[in-house]
């Protein structure tokens, strides 16, 4: 087999490339990985592995342009991986985005088999290797939706810049063009129609992403973008995908939802009109015992408790009277109109 290479190959390979080394880049240079999709990573991990198995049978002198991008796809998405997750500070995501991840991984798996036998036309075909690369496309078609959904929902400051997107995005729009080229040129040859459709398919996630992204007033934070659930409401797909009601009501949890207690944390930063805050008293329950009786012996011990305070307080206001005396008896005649303090001031 002869590796068919045109311009819009070339060009599809080197936006993928620039894209992984600007997204690299940017997670240095911010020293933070918040905003960028562990399961989206992770993702485009095993999709790499499960399409490059041939390197294992297949001689680097049979091109070495896919040998080179090849071993640089899978040591830079293992490397991304590793800054996410002993290195920086990344976005925790939460579990509607798991949820996802793992329709969308189940899905490819169901889907592979089915998919590589229809287009092979031969049962057969789940016995080769086109199963495992049939399952990665499939798998990088829609394996950007956990990162899609997590730029809705973070409200921090996010490494995921424009020009990554635009990079990822005209990586397979390349790549269309590429096979519309070949298609013309091989007569007969060409035979790629898995890669097409859901290439087709990735393409146009990521055109409509763009214009969600591109058509908003964005708040660029630390070179990063954020959009919202009403920005995506004005994708056509991407409001039919991530706004499903099983990924809604992401508004609700807290905003980087890392661990359970977080949303159970105190606000701080509330002031009122006049700079006032309003949230002093926030962390007063933290420094106050709770003393709530959860069982016999706590019972018996807040009651001791009680009696030793009802006995303080009744030691304190003893103290109190004696301090202050008895009051002397007034004898003799009232004092009426305030007549003796006249009296006294004017002696």
């Amino acid at each position: 087999m002869v590796y068919q290479m045109n311009v819009f190959r070339i060009l599809g390979d080197v936006s993928h490339t620039l894209s992984i080394f600007i997204l690299i880049w940017a997670i240095h240079r911010n020293r933070s990985a918040e905003g960028v999709s562990l399961l989206t990573q992770g993702f485009y991990l095993l999709v790499f592995l499960a399409r490059y198995l041939n390197l294992f049978w297949v001689p680097p002198q049979h091109s070495w342009w896919n040998f080179v991008l090849k071993i640089t796809f899978i040591t830079t998405s293992a490397y991304i991986v590793f800054l996410m997750m002993q290195v920086y500070r990344r976005t925790r995501e939460r579990e509607k985005a798991w949820k996802l991840g793992s329709y969308i991984l189940g899905g490819s798996v169901v889907l592979a088999p089915f998919v590589a036998m229809i287009m092979k036309k031969d049962a057969k075909a789940v016995l080769t290797f086109e199963l495992p690369w049939t399952f990665s496309i499939i798998l990088e078609s829609v394996c950007v939706l956990p990162q899609l959904l997590l730029l809705r929902q973070t409200d921090v400051p996010t490494v995921i810049s424009s020009y990554y997107l635009l990079l990822l995005g005209s990586y397979r729009a390349f790549y269309i063009l590429n096979w519309i080229v070949r298609a013309a040129t091989e007569k007969g040859e060409f035979n790629e129609k898995t890669a097409v459709i859901f290439g087709i398919i990735q393409t146009a996630l990521y055109f409509d992403f763009a214009w969600v992204y591109y058509t908003r007033q964005r708040v660029k934070l630390r070179g990063g973008g954020l959009v919202d659930s009403d920005d995506l409401r004005k994708g056509w797909l991407l409001n039919r995908i991530l706004g499903h009601k099983t990924l809604q009501g992401d508004e609700e949890e807290g905003a980087e939802g890392d661990l359970p207690g977080d949303r159970e944390r105190p606000l701080e930063g509330r002031w009122g009109a006049r700079g006032i805050s309003v949230s002093a008293d926030d962390t007063l329950n933290e420094h106050v015992p709770d003393t709530k009786p959860t069982g016999p012996k706590s019972k018996a011990k807040a009651t001791e408790a009680g009696g030793a305070r009802e006995e303080e307080l009744a030691g304190i206001l003893e103290d109190d009277e004696s301090d202050d005396g008895v009051l002397p008896e007034v004898t003799g005649s009232s004092i009426s109109g305030g007549q003796e303090w006249r009296d006294g001031v004017s002696r």
